[in-house]
């Protein structure tokens, strides 16, 4: 009887110590996913150009500095002739133009851009990332992309490479995200769209020429090349070799993008208010 005990503790302690290693990898694991998800919604400010402020909840704001930790429910405002850049801990980098404020929640990979202009760029690795605005939310995944927002003019998604969504807020049977069956306003890379401050419908897909963005101070007016520059080079010669049938529309002309905007809608839009010259798309 005693022998029987014996061997049965000596059998049983091991499947408990096997049981006890796996219960505190287990642990282990959730708090590393958890951690890694929080700091994920953190990021470290990594240029600053003239007057950028960092506005957290009920504080005041205080003007940015490189190095500084921006985490959820800060917002990063620019001023004029003012630009900044964010890079997250996935290595998603985030570009702001003039007169632009930008923030991020409790949603992971999701970025609300309340006015102005945005390049984003986001490894292969990061997975489906999000942009809301007012009016729309844009859905993109492994990506560069440049995203504006005005309240009394026309704005634009404007996909540099890889492949992007565009969904109208309040109209269903838009795409929400990849995956949905239909795709109205889906982009390829050297595509844009150009809705107005107060859409009904996903707008015409029209396919832009890449090389006039090149300049522009959300690619050049920073220290550092974009992560996917030599990428994107190569698709604009690949599309000199091959242009789309209908040419290529000049995506910083703002008149020829409007004309071109007629030309494939039923009906005119509403009349176009005048853009100040910081507004005017970067």
């Amino acid at each position: 009887m005693k022998r029987s005990t014996i061997n049965l503790m000596k059998t049983s302690y091991p499947n408990s110590t096997l049981v006890g290693v796996i219960s505190l990898i287990g642990t282990a694991v959730g708090i590393a996913t958890f951690l890694f998800a929080a700091d994920q919604k953190q990021a470290r400010v990594t240029e600053v150009i003239h007057d950028v402020r960092l506005l957290a909840a009920q504080t005041a704001g205080r003007p940015a500095a490189v190095n500084d930790t921006v985490r959820e429910g800060t917002a990063v405002r620019t001023g004029t002739e003012s630009r900044a850049e964010l890079t997250f801990v996935d290595q998603t980098l985030t570009r702001l133009g003039a007169n632009t404020v930008f923030s991020f929640g409790a949603a992971a990979r999701t970025y609300d851009l309340g006015s102005g202009a945005i390049l984003m760029s986001a490894p292969k690795e990061t997975g489906t990332v999000k942009i809301t605005t007012a009016v729309a939310t844009c859905a993109v995944s492994g990506f560069t992309a440049i995203l504006e927002r005005h309240s009394n003019a026309w704005n634009k998604f404007i996909i540099l490479h890889r492949d992007g969504w565009l969904n109208i807020k309040g109209h269903p049977g838009d795409p929400v995200h990849p995956g949905d069956p239909i795709h109205p306003c889906h982009l390829h890379g050297g595509q844009m769209v150009v809705f107005p401050p107060h859409p009904t419908h996903c707008p015409p897909v029209l396919n832009i020429d890449i090389s006039k963005l090149l300049n522009g101070k959300l690619v050049r007016g920073f220290k550092g090349p974009l992560p996917e520059l030599n990428i994107i080079l190569a698709d604009i010669e690949n599309r000199a070799t091959s242009p789309p049938s209908g040419g290529l529309i000049d995506p910083t002309n703002q008149d020829s993008i409007d004309q071109a905007m007629n030309a494939h809608m039923e009906s005119p839009p509403p009349p176009r208010p005048t853009i100040p010259p910081g507004d005017r798309p970067r």
